[in-house]
């Protein structure tokens, strides 16, 4: 792996010619469309997303707006209240959740890791995967994060996931080795960890969804 790793995943169609080519000269703009493409469905406010992505309100606004002229997302008002939607008719999201990961090569061992996962656990309500394999900015050193929400018994399922992770460490995937790190929590749990499943959402790839870990996110970076 390199930096000249082709990458792959969740795109997005862009007219031509571009209408706000300042658009890409914004800091804050891939991690926009990021955040907004892994909740299309979501509606999120200004300070919402400068919250989630850490940085600066009129950092953000200028990049909504410039997003906005290239159609890109979609604004609304909700009285006073400014909110923004990734403009669902230009992305293109892959079927299968594996191949939005944006390096290929992690590609083998993710889809093992949420094979057991499914396989091990009880109740499971969504599994998110985030860091540097989910950001596209991972090398061979890179940990392979999880993120899973169980309706409950995390203690247990806690377990379960340490126990297959360690086992998946000692496999190969086309002759390399990976490290795994599973997070579990309840959807009693979670109530604990507000800030750190902020950083998870804001720049995770979700695998595996459901109501309750749309309820969640929902919770914790548009009202956290």
């Amino acid at each position: 792996m390199d930096e000249k790793s082709i990458q792959t995943g969740t795109a997005i169609a862009l007219p031509i010619p571009v209408p706000a080519m300042q658009l890409f000269s914004h800091r804050a703009t891939n991690a926009l469309l990021a955040l907004l493409a892994d909740n299309p469905y979501a509606l999120f406010g200004v300070r919402d997303l400068a919250r989630a992505t850490d940085y600066t309100h009129k950092t953000i606004s200028d990049a909504v707006v410039d997003l906005a002229a290239a159609d890109l997302v979609e604004t609304s008002h909700e009285g006073p209240k400014k909110l923004v939607q990734i403009n669902r008719a230009r992305l293109d999201n892959p079927d299968d959740p594996i191949l939005r990961i944006p390096q290929p090569e992690f590609h083998e061992p993710v889809s093992a890791l949420l094979d057991r996962l499914r396989e091990n656990l009880e109740d499971i309500r969504g599994i998110v995967l985030f860091g540097s394999v989910a950001r596209g900015e991972a090398d061979r050193r890179s940990d392979i994060d999880c993120f899973v929400l169980v309706a409950d018994h995390q203690a247990t399922n806690q377990q379960h996931a340490h126990e297959l992770t360690s086992d998946l460490s000692e496999q190969r995937f086309s002759g390399d080795r990976y490290k795994f790190h599973v997070l579990v929590e309840s959807l009693e749990s979670t109530q604990n960890y507000g800030e750190r499943l902020r950083d998870i959402f804001a720049t995770g790839l979700t695998l595996v969804d459901s109501e309750s870990l749309r309820t969640l996110k929902q919770e914790v970076l548009a009202n956290g």
